[in-house]
């Protein structure tokens, strides 16, 4: 206890300086411009990546915080002396190399060590491994940069470029890439895959784009918030905002700056910076780049382009899919959600941005905002480097497998749920070459079975125009779910499959229980300002406002329907009657939604159920960051395990609690149907009656040849009752 007690005695003379005594660490609600620039010209400094209007963490003195009591700005203080936390942080660094848990990854690195360890990678592995010097900075360190891939030719192959630390107090984001390199290295002795990988593929890694920043985080009279590179700039604030000195929209005024003292400050120029200028240069020397990662922290986030607009990126569907991958294989480690979006949807608008101009130049290019979500920022504990690392690790390998792949085969309105007995159902498929390759049309086809088991019926899928098809999926007469899956060949023969593997996709029988259009009133118990009618278009202080209808016709319930929610709301809710759903099975609540509330840190918006008027209500979904509706979507809700074993339910929809800021539209919902699904039909069954025998055989034999939409007698559903039908009621007798 004495050996820590004196650690932490001289890690805190080490770290108490002057620029931070009598200085916290405080969390800002600021709710125009006007009091973003009165913080700012009273010395304010933002610990975000944006100095703009909403809640951001803020470095306050003394001053400051009389100063925002005084103008009623909201605010909340975290960590009340800087000094102390630095100190404690750095405890929790030395315990952490004491410990030893997670090797190499057991604590930050600096630069000298990145560098070190770097040399040790390529000194054992050389047939794969090379390091390069990107570029030298404005104070003379190199920029490091290592080349993986298979021995041999590799002018041809795909090229993939990963970066980190363009900003120096992101720690996490150097520790990252350098476990990337390690574990593809590793991979090349041992994994068969990423040794196919890297017999097609180029990877680039450059741990550190910001060496100055990044040493000056860590020197004793440096700064440990320290953001941008260390150009001597002609007055007392030094530094570039690297990740605003590209020339993909540079200086265009979203979360820029001209100051020199701010954290976002562009530079003289489009690419001033020798950092910058280096990138630049390694990727013009990449003829063959598809893809890029640049990693930073933190918040959680996969971005995607543009960061400077909220205009489509080319092949957006491309890199909607490709970002759906990295989060899924992110969260399939260690369940932590990194939520793809752009950021202009998720964070805020950002011009001059490296992923925007390597956009620009035809990659596939994003931002992952690493650990952690919120608190404590950039100083993560050590014991989640290691943690951090492996999920990345799965997110760089999505993107790895992705540029090696032809096609995309997508659903960009989401696979559908359940379906009425003899519907068709529409799906709207979209399939995209990721390059150069062409799609043979004719080959795109449906493949689709009722139950699970049988072969799979061939149907082909309409094409639209361009990348856009049409699958009619057939739904069971006789009880049983609809299983599927695509495929598609490109015109040089090679296959692909969605989902891939061997998944496939299932689409539930359902049977109607409840359902309210809206356009007369169910009478459901409503508080507040909760009210069925006309939506009226209003609101939208904030998001976006009501709409003017329903999502069918013109009534809906709503919260609100003149306008926005209030401030410091209290919860309301809209409670159904109560509903009976004895014996009912595989149960889903769907409606239609338009909502609009702010993130869940200040406004919440959710849906509640509960069984046999039992006092405890389970929550189905509460809103997990901001959601701005502009257009009704339908959503699904599985009940199921509150419903089995119950005789009745009730569901309700809470608007609230709210803070005392930011105003949004709030909650409309239309159409809520309560469905119920089955799989009590019997494959092989042909006349729905529960039982395979010569009866089927006959029906099959009565209604031999083509189908109109759904026939029961088409048991293997490929619109024809033939012989394949015959056989499979054998095979099932």
């Amino acid at each position: 206890m004495m050996f820590f007690q004196s650690i932490a005695l001289a890690l805190s003379t080490l770290f108490s300086t002057t620029q931070y005594d009598n200085m916290s660490i405080v969390r800002v609600r600021i709710e125009n411009q006007e009091q973003l620039i009165l913080l700012q010209n009273h010395g304010a400094r933002s610990l975000a990546c944006f100095d703009h209007t909403g809640p951001t963490p803020m470095i306050f003195d003394e001053t400051l915080i009389e100063l925002a009591q005084k103008m009623q700005i909201d605010f909340e203080i975290v960590e009340p002396d800087i000094n102390r936390y630095l100190a404690e942080f750095e405890e929790k660094r030395v315990r952490a190399r004491n410990r030893g848990l997670g090797g190499w990854y057991s604590d930050f690195k600096t630069w000298d060590q990145v560098n070190t360890r770097l040399h040790q990678i390529e000194l054992f592995n050389p047939d794969v491994a090379t390091i390069f010097t990107v570029g030298t900075t404005h104070e003379g360190r190199t920029i490091q940069g290592i080349r993986i891939t298979a021995p041999g030719d590799a002018t041809n192959r795909r090229q993939v470029l990963w970066n980190g630390c363009q900003h120096a107090r992101e720690w996490v984001a150097v520790m990252v890439p350098m476990y990337i390199i390690e574990e593809i290295v590793a991979g090349w002795n041992e994994d068969a895959e990423i040794q196919s990988l890297l017999e097609t593929t180029e990877i680039i890694v450059v741990p550190i784009v910001n060496p100055d920043g990044y040493e000056y985080t860590y020197a004793v009279g440096g700064d440990r918030f320290w953001r941008k590179n260390r150009r001597d700039n002609p007055d007392f604030c030094e530094g570039v905002d690297l990740n605003r000195n590209w020339g993909y929209d540079w200086n265009g005024g979203d979360s820029t700056s001209t100051n020199m003292c701010s954290d976002v400050y562009v530079g003289p120029s489009a690419f001033s910076e020798p950092e910058v200028q280096a990138m630049r240069d390694l990727v013009n020397s990449l003829p063959n780049l598809v893809a890029h990662i640049d990693f930073h922290s933190y918040s959680q986030l996969v971005l995607e382009p543009w960061a400077s607009s909220n205009n489509p990126p080319p092949r957006e569907n491309i890199v909607k899919t490709l970002s759906g991958e990295i989060s899924e294989e992110i969260f399939s480690v260690h369940g932590e959600t990194y939520v793809a979006g752009t950021g202009g949807d998720l964070l805020y608008l950002a011009d001059g941005v490296f992923p925007d101009w390597t956009t620009s130049n035809g990659a596939l290019s994003y931002t992952v905002e690493l650990r952690p979500d919120g608190s404590p920022g950039f100083d993560l504990p050590p014991e989640e480097i290691l943690p951090t690392c492996e999920e990345n690790f799965a997110g760089a390998m999505a993107m790895f497998r992705f540029v090696n792949q032809l096609l995309v085969i997508s659903l960009p309105n989401g696979p559908p749920v359940f379906a009425l007995p003899g519907d068709m159902v529409s799906i709207s498929v979209v399939i995209e070459p990721i390059f150069d390759d062409q799609v043979n049309e004719n080959s795109a086809t449906l493949h689709v079975r009722y139950g699970n088991d049988g072969p799979f019926a061939i149907r082909a899928l309409q094409h639209k125009s361009g990348t856009n098809y049409e699958a009619m999926l057939p739904v069971s007469l006789c009880g049983l779910e609809s299983e599927y899956w695509f495929s598609v060949e490109t015109e040089n023969g090679e296959m692909y499959r969605y989902p891939e593997g061997n998944d496939t996709l299932k689409v539930g029988v359902a049977t109607e229980l409840y359902s309210w259009n809206m356009d007369s009133n169910p009478g459901w118990t409503t508080l507040g300002q909760w009210e069925w009618g006309i939506p009226t278009g209003d609101g939208g202080e904030f998001g976006y406002p009501d709409p003017s209808s329903g999502a069918t016709g013109l009534q809906v319930y709503g919260y609100n329907l003149q306008g926005d929610y209030q401030n410091n709301l209290q919860q309301k809710h809209l409670t159904t009657n109560v509903l009976d759903v004895a014996g009912t099975q595989g149960t889903k609540l769907q409606f239609s939604r338009y909502l609009n509330v702010e993130q869940p840190v200040y406004d919440h918006a959710s849906i509640a159920i509960r069984a046999d008027g039992g006092g405890n209500w389970i929550t189905l979904w509460s809103n997990p960051a901001t959601i701005e509706d502009n257009a009704w979507q339908q959503v699904v809700y599985d009940i199921s395990e509150v419903v089995q074993g119950a005789q009745t339910i009730q569901i309700r929809w809470t608007m609230g609690e709210t803070d005392g800021a930011w105003r949004y539209s709030g909650w409309n919902i239309d159409d809520v149907q309560i469905m119920t699904t089955s799989s009590s039909g019997i494959s092989g069954d042909a006349n729905c009656d529960g039982v395979v025998d010569v009866t089927d055989i006959l029906e099959i034999v009565s209604y031999w040849g083509s189908c109109e939409g759904v026939c029961a007698q088409d048991i293997v559903p490929d619109g024809t009752i033939n012989v394949s039908d015959l056989l499979h009621v054998i095979g099932n007798w």
